[in-house]
């Protein structure tokens, strides 16, 4: 495997994961809670049409689980052998 396959599948395997959970916790947040309500309590001079409240969602929670997922992957990484990584 070259470097630049393995990093392929790093990123893969961080943000695959990442993506999938983060439309679950999307499916269930939406469920309960209405993205124009949060929109007018959040910033309410501001107009959001609820595709955009569930865009935005969405993509604040991608980054929290690709965050977590990232910090995952690091913790697993074998330890450096003579001061270099693998």
């Amino acid at each position: 495997m070259t470097m630049r396959d393995h990093r392929v599948h790093w990123f893969g395997a961080i943000l695959w994961p990442s993506f999938f959970a983060a439309g679950v916790a999307t499916m269930v947040f939406f469920a309960v809670v209405d993205p124009l309500d949060l929109a007018t309590i959040t910033w309410p001079r501001i107009a959001f049409s609820r595709e955009l409240g569930y865009s935005i969602g969405f993509f604040m929670f991608w980054l929290c689980t690709a965050s977590a997922s990232l910090f995952t992957a690091l913790l697993l990484r074998p330890p450096a052998r003579n001061g270099r990584q693998p």
